[in-house]
């Protein structure tokens, strides 16, 4: 694997990830007990000798030629998950073999990955139509995790998909289209109520994001189909808003049929405060973390909200906080830098690459990582819900380790290809 370094990006790439993970070590040494660091530690000595020896024995045209039996064994390890699946905390979402616990939703994400990567090689998009093909093949693994329930990861696979998906060559206004309902419900769930109509407990509003989000999909949508020359586009631009209007509808529909504790961790971010020892304890433990850790930073170990465990999750879901408090603001951009010089070289690989199965393993494993980043410390400054998406490298979890780390090394063989796959 050492002629794999020597190409400028992949050692920068390698640089990276082994200074983001000892980050998160140190944080995870003083965030948590040392039993979780030492197993962190072990973890990542035993994630890199797996990802070491499968790096050398396949190739990537191997996962290329054999995607569709990577795909159907991950549905069966799933199916194998709902039957045989360890329930904690009300997610059934661990396999128990003997000491080892190992979580089929994280290796279903590479799963994903080479399927799609390979699917899209094969059926570049041209429209609607192919981005539906696709959209159907994640479905079902997509469906089979988020009856676990768990709603963080399955939102990482459409990250996923539609990452790949734009890179495959589906235009942002149709990726917009089909990612409008989720919109929907999000910008008429707060803000100025303008109409409100109630009905058998059901409370419908018309807000002001909701009709500025929808005022400007309508008009994104019409001087890019230049809808003024055909009444076909007229239709379908009726069709649109019909569409979100009921997505707007069944929003409030499906929100009745949520639990409570379900509903306030998909709300509660917007004011922690309304449950300040409930719901909203675990992000203003993370605001006061961050907040008191000023410029400098407290020092390490030396952080009182850190060091007293008063942090909820702090050594998984919130762990972001501890750099906050102990590293302060140039912690944090050290940090975000880091996971930036990842990002960018994976960018730039996927650019250099001669083939699109590669390219789309790259994009994939950037779409997966950027969404990881950007809403676990969205999380942690309260400007995202509550999903339980680990933090890339740093989070405590030995099946995320793994992934991520077996997605560089394909990212890492990606950049070596010549006319024959690697």
């Amino acid at each position: 694997m050492l002629h794999t370094l020597k190409h400028p990006n992949n050692k920068t790439l390698a640089i990276a990830v082994v200074a983001i993970f000892t980050v998160g070590l140190l944080a995870l040494s003083s965030a948590a007990s040392g039993t979780f660091f030492l197993k962190q530690f072990i973890f990542g000595l035993v994630s890199a000798v797996i990802v070491f020896v499968l790096y050398r024995m396949f190739s990537l045209n191997f996962f290329l030629q054999h995607s569709t039996l990577i795909y159907f064994l991950n549905i069966g390890l799933l199916l194998f998950l709902k039957v045989m699946g360890s329930t904690v905390l009300g997610s059934q979402r661990w396999l128990r073999l003997g000491p080892i616990s190992i979580q089929p939703s994280e290796i279903a994400k590479v799963c994903l990955i080479i399927y799609l990567a390979a699917w899209l090689s094969k059926n570049p998009i041209r429209g609607y139509g192919d981005i539906l093909k696709t959209l159907a093949v994640i479905a079902i693994p997509a469906g089979l995790v988020l009856i676990q329930p768990d709603l963080g990861t399955t939102l990482v696979y459409i990250a996923i998909c539609f990452g790949m998906l734009f890179w495959a060559g589906a235009k942002l206004i149709e990726l917009l289209v089909l990612v409008s309902p989720l919109l929907t419900a999000i910008f008429s769930s707060f803000g100025k109520e303008l109409l409100v109509y109630n009905y058998d407990n059901l409370h419908f509003a018309l807000t002001l994001p909701f009709v500025i989000y929808l005022a400007v999909l309508i008009a994104a949508c019409t001087f890019y189909y230049q809808a003024w020359r055909s009444p076909w586009i007229s239709t379908y631009l009726f069709g649109l808003l019909s569409f979100n209007l009921v997505a707007m509808v069944f929003k409030t529909i499906a929100w009745e049929f949520l639990k409570e504790y379900q509903q306030k961790r998909l709300t509660i971010f917007l004011d922690p405060y309304a449950d300040p020892l409930g719901a909203g304890y675990h992000i203003i433990q993370s605001l006061y973390a961050i907040g008191s850790g000023g410029i400098f930073g407290q020092g390490y170990r030396s952080g009182n909200l850190t060091q007293g465990r008063f942090v909820p999750e702090q050594h998984t879901d919130f762990i972001f906080s501890s750099i906050g408090e102990e590293f302060g603001l140039l912690g944090t951009l050290v940090t975000i830098t880091l996971y930036a010089v990842i990002l960018l070289t994976i960018i730039s690989i996927a650019k250099d690459s001669q083939h699109k199965f590669p390219a789309l393993i790259c994009i994939g494993t950037f779409s997966m990582l950027i969404f990881h980043i950007f809403v676990n410390i969205g999380m942690n400054l309260s400007v995202m819900p509550i999903t339980g998406v680990p933090l890339p490298f740093f989070s405590y979890g030995g099946s995320s380790l793994i992934v991520d780390l077996f997605l560089v090394s394909l990212v890492l063989k990606s950049s070596l290809l010549n006319k024959n796959l690697l």
